[in-house]
């Protein structure tokens, strides 16, 4: 069996990181990081199977929608950062994130959306709010699941 028992396949995947991804924007906490980061970085495998080796000597027009996915990543700063906190995280290194990454407790004008509360937690990597840096990431995804099948996303996706 692929996956882990629900979570099962690529969509199931989706569907959980759109859940975490929703309910870590609404209220970013240090639990909520890491059920955003795993999935959103991790769903990459999970849609091109065969990885960079699949397309590597292909030309790009004749790449799959998956292979063209997984190298469109590779190109984008916010996938680096985020690569960067899902293996600081999976090996308990914070070597590529040295002083890179900061907390602020507090709601901070130039931080914060409309409904954060007084309270809320920023983290920070490189000055940049995480959601700031999850979300190009997370759309590229809802995206790619929009196209397969259009009209069938979660309410929370957008």
């Amino acid at each position: 069996m692929n996956g882990a028992y629900s979570i099962n396949n690529p969509r199931r995947l989706f569907e959980k990181l759109v859940r975490s991804f929703t309910a870590f924007c609404e209220s970013p906490s240090g639990d909520g990081i890491l059920d955003v980061v795993f999935p959103l970085y991790h769903l990459r495998e999970w849609i091109c199977l065969g990885g960079y080796d699949s397309y590597k000597h292909k030309p790009g027009d004749a790449r799959t929608r998956e292979e063209l996915l997984h190298a469109h990543f590779h190109e984008m700063p916010q996938y680096e950062v985020l690569r960067s906190l899902c293996n600081a995280a999976k090996h308990y290194s914070a070597e590529t994130l040295a002083g890179r990454t900061e907390i602020l407790e507090g709601f901070h004008a130039d931080l914060g959306r409309a409904g954060d509360s007084l309270g809320v937690m920023h983290f920070l990597v490189d000055g940049q709010e995480i959601r700031d840096l999850f979300w190009p990431v997370y759309m590229v995804y809802f995206d790619y699941f929009r196209a397969a099948q259009p009209g069938s996303q979660p309410d929370a996706a957008r």
